[in-house]
């Protein structure tokens, strides 16, 4: 086998260093391949030149790099990146100390070759994988564990076995085809709807950069600690919560035409509502906005996408794109319509905190150091914003609502920015409720706190129950028994052939191939 053995030993290392993920079948193949005596010389070298695509490819297939079909569905969105950030993305690939391990792997090799019968040790190696317990973010655990629930432990049933995963996901989603609510109409809306929509922000991204506590987060009136944006990309996640009305369906059901009742603005145009969607960027990458009126049903609830080019440009996007500043964005669309006594409705979209995004006058252009500095500074731009709106005494109920997570932290399967497997570190993300010139609410009220798993099926029933008290509620007590009532929803989230299903603190991925494995970062 000869220096092939290194390759196989640095394979084991990287497998149990939680590095990468290893086939034992087709390595052992491989290396038999490779180990296999050959009479002529010839027949060696050419075996050598063969060797060398199938391990470049082996590699590949091991690492927890997306599927090449997924990247080569993506090659336009890949093209777009700036020289800079693609430059920024591929230094994550590179781990110092795997880089380090790898090379005093070598050193030992040639020190010791001719000493030791290194084929010897990787053939061994690669027969005890099987026998050993595998690495723990892929525990092969098959035993009991309680059953998702809707309305928390209260609901809990018989344990749920690997092999019962994907009948489980199919009763999931006939129990989410059920589900659809109606906005009343006939009185007038007393009050206006913003909801912001923030891309790359979760818990987890908090917590990396210790602004879980922020006081923005504090002048909440509700706050969803276990809410699912159930997609780990931007159009997914909007869509769905443009149909909020009804219950989660499949990703692939999303770029199909869905029940009038289950658009969310659609339903808020019949109630009475001024819908607008307004960005500050201008919606073209991947198709964005279009995606948006196509299958968000903004089209038909006449929102069409606005842009405020008049707002100053804050920095630019990964693709070099201006993006405009949100709290001027956000007040100057709030004052232009602040003499029109229609309750307005307004989806706006920002992307200020994704990956790759270039901000001038930062020492450090690496977005994964400006990441803190730009939350920060879009927190202050909500803290204005939320004094205009207060200033301006017209009730308004205020939902920020992240798209998915920025994988700030990243974990041991994906590098930071990642976000292909839609883990709950980046699913997991703050949905916040700010009820504005309500009356009947007590000021500076601690927020109500949703522990349950919660998705945007939630915020459609909120927004319904409202409606009807109109602007005033009869305290918190009033406002704690409607959040009561909101459903919950099982822990099930998204990404093109890749699904990742929660219950408690275990979670099992089902991969591109269709098999589940358990899922432990």
């Amino acid at each position: 086998m000869g220096v092939w053995s290194l390759y196989f030993l640095a394979k084991l290392g990287l497998y149990w260093g939680q590095f990468s993920g290893l086939n034992w079948g087709y390595n052992l193949l491989f290396a038999v391949a490779l180990a296999w005596p050959l009479p002529q010389r010839r027949w060696r070298l050419l075996r050598h030149l063969l060797a060398v695509p199938v391990a470049v490819a082996l590699l590949y297939h091991d690492s927890f790099l997306p599927p090449l079909a997924r990247l080569w569905s993506q090659r336009g969105v890949l093209a777009s990146f700036t020289p800079d950030y693609a430059l920024e993305l591929a230094a994550r690939f590179v781990s110092v100390p795997v880089l380090v391990g790898l090379a005093c792997a070598a050193l030992a090799y040639l020190l010791l070759h001719r000493r030791l019968r290194f084929a010897t040790l990787a053939v061994l190696g690669l027969l005890t994988v099987p026998l050993l317990p595998a690495p723990g973010f892929w525990a092969r655990d098959a035993s009991a564990g309680a059953t998702l629930n809707d309305r928390g432990a209260a609901n809990a049933a018989a344990p749920l076995t690997l092999g019962q995963l994907e009948q489980r996901l199919a009763a999931f989603h006939a129990r989410e085809a059920e589900r659809q609510l109606a906005l009343p109409t006939g009185a007038t809306p007393a009050f206006d709807i913003v909801v912001l929509s923030v891309c790359s922000l979760s818990w987890d991204d908090l917590d990396e950069v210790r602004l879980r506590d922020a006081p923005l987060m504090q002048r909440f009136d509700i706050v969803f600690r276990q809410f699912n944006s159930a997609a780990s990309y931007s159009g997914p996640a909007l869509l769905r919560l443009l149909r909020a009305n009804c219950g989660q369906t499949p990703q692939a059901a999303l770029y199909q035409a869905a029940p009038a009742g289950c658009y969310l603005f659609d339903g808020l145009a019949r109630a009475g509502y001024k819908p607008a969607l307004l960005m500050n960027h201008d919606g073209h990458f991947d198709g964005f906005a279009q995606q948006l009126r196509d299958q968000g049903g903004l089209q038909s609830s006449g929102a069409a996408p606005l842009v405020d080019t008049a707002a100053r440009v804050a920095m630019r996007s990964f693709d070099g794109t201006p993006i405009r500043a949100d709290d001027e964005t956000l007040m100057r669309w709030w004052r232009a319509g602040a003499s029109d006594p229609a309750p307005r409705a307004l989806l706006y979209n920002t992307i200020s905190l994704h990956d790759g995004n270039r901000v001038p006058g930062l020492a450090s252009q690496r977005s994964s150091e400006t990441f803190k500095p730009r939350l920060l500074k879009f927190f202050a731009d909500l803290e204005r914003f939320i004094a205009l709106v207060e200033d301006s005494k017209r009730p308004t109920l205020l939902l920020l609502v992240p798209e998915h997570g920025g994988a700030v932290r990243g974990d041991a399967v994906q590098i930071p920015g990642l976000r292909e497997l839609p883990t709950p570190a980046i699913t997991a993300v703050p949905a916040l409720v700010k009820l504005i010139g309500f009356d009947g609410l007590p000021q500076g009220m601690a927020p109500i706190s949703v522990d349950r798993p919660s998705s945007y099926h939630a915020l459609a029933a909120l927004i319904a129950a409202l409606l009807p008290h109109g602007r005033t509620l009869g305290g918190r007590e009033q406002l704690e028994a409607l959040v009561r009532e909101l459903p919950g929803t099982d822990w099930v989230s998204e990404n093109e052939g890749t699904v990742l299903l929660r219950q408690g603190a275990n979670s099992w991925l089902r991969t591109p191939q269709g098999s589940w494995v358990p899922y432990r970062p």
